[in-house]
């Protein structure tokens, strides 16, 4: 690692080493290290052009679901970071809330510095619910 950067493994580069930068990269450790989320299932600022042509969006971190199907709209997890003090919950969930009129993941996580929230979708009525962690990768 050179000053001023970080090794950010899912993309095998440097980049800028930012607040939030450090924020998302402590999240691609967690879901590697202990959700055991395979490597390339992981997308870092996934653009959602690939599913809507009309917005230019990217989600923070995408962790797709191919073996339940390979719809990109359906993702296994949606993660949201932002830099401690740069962010409110309320402004967190706006944001979220656009990807969510594209995206429908199985499960979301928001990250605000250390702070984190994990929800699931409940297919039934499709809204979330908070949950208090996330399961292990395949479970």
């Amino acid at each position: 690692m050179t000053h001023g950067t970080l090794y950010d493994p899912v993309r095998k580069k440097d980049v800028p080493d930012t607040p939030e930068e450090r924020v998302r990269q402590a999240t691609v450790q967690f879901l590697l290290n202990d959700l055991k989320v395979p490597a390339h299932l992981i997308t870092v600022e996934f653009g959602l052009s690939s599913v809507d042509p009309k917005t230019d969006d990217r989600v923070d971190l995408l962790v797709q679901s191919f073996k339940d199907s390979a719809d990109l709209r359906h993702p296994w997890l949606l993660v949201e970071c932002k830099a401690p003090g740069e962010y409110t919950w309320q402004s967190l969930q706006v944001q979220l809330n656009k990807y969510l009129h594209v995206l429908m993941p199985r499960y979301v996580m928001l990250s605000l510095g250390d702070a984190v929230r994990y929800f699931e979708l409940d297919a039934a009525n499709k809204r979330f619910k908070k949950i208090e962690k996330l399961p292990l990768w395949g479970n």
